[in-house]
């Protein structure tokens, strides 16, 4: 009962530190209300296409607030629009156009273009830069996309997601469940001392848990993308967040380490059988004198098996991260980017398990007690997280552009 009465006082406790954030920023809306003026054209196709992007930019920027005007029917302050920002007496009569406090954009021709150029210049409002400083930043020699073999063209003006990445592909790579049956495999290769087995069957064991994660997350990415428009999908993956989080802290307070761990016959669950008749099967690959190129092919398909069945035991850390990667609106290069930096972090620890077992044909795996502390510190962030998600999802966008 005492147990459960901390556990309940620490839940209030975290709820008690991140309230003040979310409901303070209410107060913020009003004073950094961002204005667009928007003059349109009912037979205006491309008049129509800004609309909806604004729409959109709506959800993911609540400070803009959105002035829509007929060009013709308010020619007065359309004119004297062009004479504020000095627009060019051969840019004036087309349509859409849009004006800012301090910037105007004449003209629409898609999404990734002019919208990407209208959102760019919100988020360095956002930022608390003038239109001077931005024009300055551009002409500078400061490097704001870098070209990748595989990825192409990546933003890196904010880092912020790849950070995002790197912290919560650490923690998650910490976990119990994943860790459990590298050591399992591992134990069985160090036992045979033959170096080049462990290095044929470990690698590829790696190398295929890391591209089973990778798709894994990518999947998520998709279905968001897809659901975007949906305004409940945000409350729906934060309610799910938050549950995943209880279970978790729930599992640290009663000290719970991995529930597909189940040593005890009678214990386990259908998920710890099939894992365990799965490592008896790349037992019996690596005992056996075949072709290496089927060799490698068989342990392959154990271990997309094994993987599939420890995403049970860690599918709350990439969802979370990948619903707030959505949230920043980035091109789909550098969304993929940072999945793969996540998925290096998430399998950075592995690695090291790895190379050490190859090094000194022994195992070292992290304590009970440090995997406890991790699957705290992960259940405090997916807690945070989930509940920002239910109550104001629009800080996750704004907590982006800011870092």
């Amino acid at each position: 009962m005492k147990l459960k009465k901390c556990f309940l006082g620490f839940l209030i406790l975290c709820f008690s530190l991140v309230s003040p954030v979310i409901f303070a920023y209410e107060s913020e809306d009003c004073a950094d209300e961002i204005e667009i003026t928007f003059f349109y054209s009912e037979s205006c196709s491309h008049c129509a296409d800004e609309e909806k992007f604004l729409t959109v930019l709506k959800e993911r920027y609540p400070i803009i607030s959105i002035i829509e005007k007929e060009a013709s029917s308010n020619s007065d302050l359309l004119k004297e629009l062009y004479q504020k920002h000095g627009v060019s007496t051969k840019m004036q009569g087309f349509v859409p156009a849009t004006f800012f406090d301090e910037q105007f954009f004449i003209g629409y021709k898609d999404d990734a273009s002019t919208g990407q150029e209208i959102e760019d210049y919100i988020k360095q409002i956002i930022k608390g830069k003038s239109s001077d400083e931005c024009e300055e930043e551009n002409d500078s020699d400061i490097l704001d996309k870098i070209t990748l073999p595989f990825f192409g063209e990546i933003d890196v003006s904010n880092m912020s997601s790849m950070w995002l990445a790197m912290v919560l592909g650490t923690v998650d790579g910490f976990n119990a469940c994943a860790m459990t049956a590298l050591g399992f495999l591992l134990a069985t290769l160090v036992a045979t001392k033959i170096r080049k087995r462990i290095i044929l069957i470990g690698g590829t064991f790696i190398l295929v848990s890391g591209l089973v994660y990778f798709i894994f997350i990518s999947a998520w990415l998709n279905l968001f993308l897809a659901l975007e428009q949906i305004k409940a999908i945000t409350l729906v993956v934060g309610i799910i967040i938050v549950l995943f989080a209880l279970f978790s802290l729930r599992d640290y307070f009663y000290g719970t380490i991995c529930k597909l761990c189940e040593i005890d016959p009678d214990k386990q669950n259908i998920f710890t059988k099939i894992e365990k008749w799965l490592f008896k099967k790349i037992k019996e690959i690596s005992e056996k004198d075949i072709p290496l190129l089927a060799f490698l092919a068989g342990v392959a398909l154990v271990a997309v098996g094994i993987n599939l069945i420890e995403l049970v035991c860690s599918f709350g850390l990439p969802l979370a991260f990948t619903k707030t990667l959505t949230e920043t609106n980035s091109s789909v290069a550098s969304y993929y980017f940072n999945i793969f930096i996540y998925t290096l972090f998430y399998m950075l620890d592995d690695f090291l398990i790895f190379l050490l077992a190859v090094f000194t044909l022994r195992i070292t795996n992290a304590s009970e007690k440090y995997l406890k502390v991790i699957k705290l510190v992960s259940g405090i962030i997916l807690f945070l997280l989930g509940i920002i998600m239910i109550f104001k999802p629009e800080l996750l966008t704004i907590a982006q552009n800011l870092l």
